[in-house]
């Protein structure tokens, strides 16, 4: 069989616990891509058992990749640099740039393309004479609170981006408002940009049962970067406590909780996680109740899709993207921002918790809000990419063989009493 060969390149291990949806959307890539792909993964080794500078042959997740590592990774704790210089992207693009010759022989000699889920990638790899696709998750104005740098330096984000919409053979987002937004603000490359949305691993989280009695269980996995606003999560968690609701908080993800004052009034009613592998997550999230959401800005929200597809409804802060899953109103809900916003999502939690135990929410319609959320399904456009590019007919979506599929993992997830 005639086959593409694909290079993705990422600044973590996949087969580490580094906390991201970069990370998911590599780690799950991996997991589905199809049979008509080769695929090398270019990045550092957070494991330490691979050869630096060639390419070693590694199984993750029941499927065989090759894997260039560049470099060894002590930890991926998320870190939120002052400067640029000591940024988690800026020391991978250095690294690439000093390898840059050892990799542009591979992938020329390969006939290989290459995806970047950081724009910053994609005039190095485009000066090795790659064809490149370049990602953007995340995008916010001057006006929201931005933990890593380049929310700090926009001048300097919007040269990357339109260098990477210039030197890119597409240029996707994960919205189609963003979508919109980068094809007008670079409209001599307009035509370049397309929306590739975020998704579910839907052999990890499916509909679970939920318990029917002991306190109810919140949930939120990921980073603590400023614009997540923890601060608004823990404050509504305090609320909900203060209405009568026995509840858990439950945090999956390597930030700390204590630096936000507002922790302290709800440190008794949380289980902290840490970080979990993806399998790991995914029992979590089945054995609580209800996902919270409360940041100012999101790509689009992969933790909202992964609890729907748990079945496990969310309440969240209003974001544009999420309206047309939120729009059944079997989802949970939406709420509105501004003054009062913190009593509103108590009370939507209230009135879920009271139907939850009532028997009056079912997993699968939770469920069904993203059942077009699956990997193999969307990740098919960029194949096709690919595919197109090495001159091989376009396919239609379909699964990996069963014996590459990793399944969630039961967590116990009950305090000590």
């Amino acid at each position: 069989m005639t086959k593409c060969n694909v290079a993705l390149f990422n600044s973590a291990d996949p087969r580490g616990l580094k906390v991201g949806g970069i990370e998911t959307y590599t780690r799950d890539y991996i997991q589905y891509h199809p049979g008509d792909m080769n695929l090398l993964f270019i990045g550092p080794d957070e494991v330490g058992d691979l050869v630096l500078d060639r390419i070693n042959d590694v199984e993750f997740r029941g499927r065989r990749i090759g894997f260039l590592p560049l470099s060894r990774l002590g930890d991926s704790v998320n870190r939120y640099p002052d400067s640029i210089s000591e940024s988690e992207t800026f020391r991978f693009a250095r690294l690439i740039w000093r390898k840059r010759r050892l990799i542009r022989d591979i992938l020329r000699r390969g006939g290989y393309t290459a995806e970047v889920r950081r724009v910053e990638y994609a005039p190095v790899l485009w000066w090795m004479g790659v064809p490149v696709f370049s990602m953007v998750h995340l995008w916010g104005d001057k006006s929201q609170p931005m933990s890593g740098v380049l929310g700090r330096h926009h001048r300097i984000r919007a040269l990357s981006e339109y260098a990477a919409a210039a030197l890119s053979e597409k240029f996707y987002s994960v919205n189609p408002d963003y979508t919109a937004m980068y094809a007008r603000k670079y409209w001599p490359f307009g035509s370049k940009f397309d929306t590739l949305t975020t998704w579910a691993n839907t052999d990890l989280f499916r509909p679970a049962l939920f318990r029917l009695h002991g306190p109810i269980r919140l949930v939120f996995a990921g980073r603590t970067d400023a614009f997540k606003r923890l601060d608004v999560m823990m404050r509504v968690i305090a609320r909900v406590h203060a209405l009568g609701l026995p509840v858990e908080f439950h945090y999956v993800g390597d930030g700390d909780l204590g630096r936000y004052a507002e922790f302290a009034a709800i440190r008794d009613l949380c289980v902290l996680h840490g970080r979990r592998t993806a399998s790991e997550v995914a029992g979590i999230v089945a054995a609580s109740d209800i996902g919270l959401l409360t940041s100012d800005i999101e790509g689009m929200p992969r933790f909202v899709i992964e609890c729907l597809a748990s079945g496990r409804p969310v309440v969240a802060l209003h974001l544009p993207q999420i309206e047309p899953i939120f729009s059944t109103g079997r989802a949970g809900a939406l709420v509105s921002r501004g003054s009062g916003m913190v009593e509103r999502m108590a009370g939507e939690i209230l009135g879920l918790a009271k139907r939850l135990r009532a028997g009056r929410i079912a997993p699968e319609d939770v469920a069904a809000n993203v059942a077009g959320f699956a990997p193999q399904v969307l990740l098919n456009k960029i194949w096709n990419e690919h595919r197109a590019l090495a001159g091989l007919p376009r396919c239609e979506a379909s699964p990996p063989a069963p014996e590459a599929r990793e399944r969630s993992v039961h967590v116990d997830i009950s305090r000590p009493s």
